[in-house]
């Protein structure tokens, strides 16, 4: 009984299974910094100042292939990293509904009487308004901290973790 169950899962399990990608490591000292894989996008400049960029088509002993044009990774300087563009928080609905709730707020403010009505608008356009800048003018002050490239030599060094065996040629 349990026979047919062992070998049904067995060749369940072959069929499911998948290989591992190799993977490019840059790390400091033992600590991995930033992973690439197969297949991600890759910046790159030499040792001679020419720069590359593409996709990691194959990763295998120390060479890089970037676009199918192989790198030793000794040949390599510096790992830059791009810049991704975010969009703004929020769309232009979403921005017409904070003005009008900011306006509500204002108004109210205003007919409590405990405010003027220009302290009032201003004061509601910061309940309104304040969170969204809070949050994109944050997100800009952080990129400027962020790493922007990795310089091999000292500090950072690359290892290509190549677990794929290479194909066997019938001679």
């Amino acid at each position: 009984m349990n026979r047919p169950l062992i070998l049904f899962s067995f060749l369940f399990c072959a069929v499911q299974a998948h290989a591992q990608p190799n993977h490019l490591f840059i790390k400091k000292g033992v600590h991995k910094k930033k992973t690439f894989s197969q297949g991600d996008m890759i910046h790159v400049q030499f040792q001679n100042g020419q720069q590359k960029k593409g996709t990691i088509t194959m990763l295998q002993d120390s060479s890089i292939f970037i676009d199918g044009e192989p790198i030793l990774a000794a040949d390599i300087a510096m790992i830059l990293l791009d810049k991704k563009k975010k969009p703004f928080p929020v769309d232009a609905k979403t921005v017409f509904m904070i003005g009008a709730g900011a306006a509500l707020t204002a108004i109210g403010l205003s007919l409590n009487g405990a405010n003027k009505p220009g302290t009032a608008i201003i004061a509601g356009a910061v309940i309104g308004f304040g969170p969204l800048l809070i949050k994109y003018t944050g997100g800009k002050f952080l990129w400027m901290l962020h790493r922007k490239k990795f310089r091999i030599g000292k500090k950072f060094r690359l290892q290509v973790f190549d677990i794929v065996p290479p194909p066997r040629h019938a001679f």
